[in-house]
C-alpha cells in the first residue's frame, strides 16, 4: 500500500510541469496527446517500484541513497526520453515534449526519494 501511495503522489508531482504547460502557459484544453500522456505517467510510475525493489536487494541495501532516485529518474526514463526527442516535430513541440520530459524526471526522482524514505531502515 506504501508503494501505491508513493507511486500516487510522484504521478501527481509529475501533472504540475504537463499541466502547468498547458493552462498556464498555453492557455489550451487538454488534449489526447495530454490524456496520453498522464495515463502513460500513472502507469510509468507503477513500473518504477519493481526495478527499485530489485537493486535494493541486488545492492543488499539503500546505500548509497542517491542511487535509488538518480536510477528511476534517469535510467529508468530514457525510453521515454527517447521517445519524446523522436517526437519533436512529428506529434510533439518542442515544449510539450520537455514539459513531458521534465514531468518524467520530477516523477522519478520523487518515487526515489519516497522509496529510500520507505526503505532505508527496513529488513530485506
Amino acid at each position: 500500500m506504501k508503494l501505491v501511495s508513493i507511486s500516487l503522489v510522484s504521478w501527481s508531482v509529475g501533472l504540475v510541469p504537463i499541466l502547468s504547460k498547458f493552462f498556464i502557459i498555453d492557455g489550451q484544453q487538454l488534449s489526447t496527446t495530454v490524456t496520453t500522456l498522464i495515463m502513460a505517467a500513472l502507469l510509468f510510475s507503477l513500473a518504477y517500484a519493481p526495478s527499485l525493489s530489485w537493486l535494493r536487494q541486488r545492492m543488499g541495501g539503500c546505500r548509497p541513497a542517491a542511487l535509488f532516485p538518480l536510477s528511476s529518474a534517469v535510467v529508468l526514463n530514457i525510453p521515454v526520453f527517447l521517445i519524446e526527442i523522436l517526437a519533436i516535430g512529428r506529434t510533439l513541440a518542442p515544449s510539450e515534449a520537455l514539459a513531458c520530459m521534465v514531468a518524467f524526471l520530477m516523477m522519478g526522482t520523487v518515487f526515489g526519494l519516497g522509496f529510500i524514505w520507505n526503505y532505508q531502515d527496513a529488513a530485506l
